[in-house]
């Protein structure tokens, strides 16, 4: 696992014995990301796969609009640091840094108050065409699980994927739900992998900055084994997303859009 854990010593108890063990417990790190020479944000997170987060960071903030746009992507372990260099000139603006706000996941989102008072019949184009009958998406979840490896060793971190209607495509480990999902798009980024068709699997909470990010990435569906908050499914209306929660087992509830949840014939 590399730098992803780290051994701790442990007493465990267990029926009233104690006894003293090794433990796996995942590491914890830094990440700058600079684009165009500039800080844009540091980051808390799991050390792996730091060009993936950086580029998804920046994809799903909406700062850079695809992978054409990229001219250069270094990374620095030793400095915790990823850099990023565009074609063109990227500022950002003042409306950017002043409705970020910290949120309820691990790391800084940023969430966007115009977003709330977008009109899913007039300012989007819906797209209905990609939809997925419940036994296919319990069929992902059961797979997403299997996929877990650092959270098995160290039940410290969550996980995220993106799949298609058949199998999972890319997944990616965090101690960040966003991270983790932006460590997927970024992936998807550098592999030039169309989105509009494809559902992104969460192991957390789908919050209100965690769904934003995925409807900027292009996908209109979001599926977790965890719940959603309120204003996160307000904001799913708004935009056009289906939102499936407490995906497990053989149940799942689905808060928003149910028309792209089919059923089987």
């Amino acid at each position: 696992m590399g730098r992803a854990t780290k051994s701790y010593p442990v007493v465990r108890i267990k029926g009233g014995n104690r006894s003293g063990e090794k433990d796996a417990v995942v590491n914890e790190g830094q990440l700058t990301i600079l684009l165009n020479g500039h800080k844009v944000v540091t980051l808390a997170c799991t050390p792996r796969e730091e060009k993936y987060l950086a580029l998804g960071f920046l994809f799903s903030e909406g700062i850079i609009k695809g992978r054409e746009e990229l001219r250069r992507v270094s990374s620095y372990p030793e400095r915790e640091e990823v850099r990023v260099f565009t074609k063109r000139e990227v500022r950002l603006s003042s409306d950017f840094l002043r409705t970020a706000v910290l949120t309820s996941g691990c790391g800084k989102g940023k969430s966007f108050k115009s977003l709330e008072k977008m009109n899913p019949l007039e300012d989007i184009l819906l797209n209905f065409e990609f939809s997925l009958t419940p036994s296919e998406i319990l069929s992902l979840m059961r797979e997403f699980d299997g996929k877990s490896t650092l959270f098995k060793r160290t039940a410290g971190v969550h996980g995220a994927a993106l799949a298609d209607r058949e199998r999972i495509l890319l997944f990616a480990e965090d101690i960040g739900r966003h991270n983790a999902v932006d460590k997927v798009l970024g992936k998807a980024l550098m592999k030039r992998i169309i989105l509009k068709d494809k559902l992104i699997l969460s192991s957390g909470r789908i919050s209100s900055d965690l769904l934003v990010k995925v409807w900027r990435a292009g996908v209109s569906l979001v599926c977790s084994r965890s719940a959603p908050t309120g204003k996160a499914l307000d904001l799913a209306k708004n935009l056009g997303v289906t939102v499936v929660g407490f995906a497990r087992g053989s149940r799942m509830n689905v808060y928003t859009y149910p028309v792209r949840i089919a059923t089987p014939d």
